[in-house]
């Protein structure tokens, strides 16, 4: 498809309704040796909460990091559900935010899927189906992962159900015969 004919300005959508833009999209934040500097109580960090990223710390420093499953991304997580070229964190000052790319699974904050979303202190953000909480600053404390574990209790509870409701089915046809 061509670009001719088209506004520079205008927004184009790819695909799942993923806004495309260009890098320069993001000011890029040349890291000065102030800002290099680690801050009071630490950088924001994400801390994974499930699976093979359970407490490993990703460390957001200033300026844009690039996620993904591909090896020349800022932050590699050798997931499947990551796409090759999945994200990008900000951090603008203290100010994080993440914005979705061409990602196939999508970008997640708080269970809500999301294109662009600053983060606060506590946030769920998952990239597929790596999950990790938002830390504003990096205390080294553990992160309890509350809604994975939800989703897993309820996940057994319907398991449940199916088989009760299996076994009842099953005593009714042999009653019958």
């Amino acid at each position: 498809m061509s670009d001719q004919g088209r506004d520079k300005g205008r927004e184009r959508s790819g695909p799942q309704g993923t806004m495309l833009f260009q890098g320069a999209a993001l000011p890029e934040t040349e890291t000065s040796e102030e800002q290099s500097h680690t801050p009071p109580g630490g950088h924001p960090v994400l801390v994974g909460v499930v699976g093979p990223f359970r407490q490993q710390r990703l460390t957001l420093k200033p300026g844009k990091q690039s996620v993904g499953r591909q090896g020349d991304n800022d932050i590699v997580l050798q997931e499947d559900s990551v796409s090759s070229q999945h994200a990008w964190l900000v951090n603008d000052s203290g100010a994080c935010r993440v914005v979705n790319l061409l990602s196939t699974n999508g970008t997640w904050v708080n269970e809500r899927k999301v294109h662009e979303a600053t983060l606060n202190d506590g946030d769920h953000v998952r990239f597929g189906r790596a999950e990790f909480i938002f830390r504003h600053r990096d205390d080294g404390s553990e992160v309890v992962p509350t809604s994975g574990v939800r989703r897993s209790s309820w996940r057994w509870i319907g398991l449940a159900v199916a088989i009760l409701v299996l076994a009842a089915v099953a005593r009714v046809l042999l009653e019958s015969t």
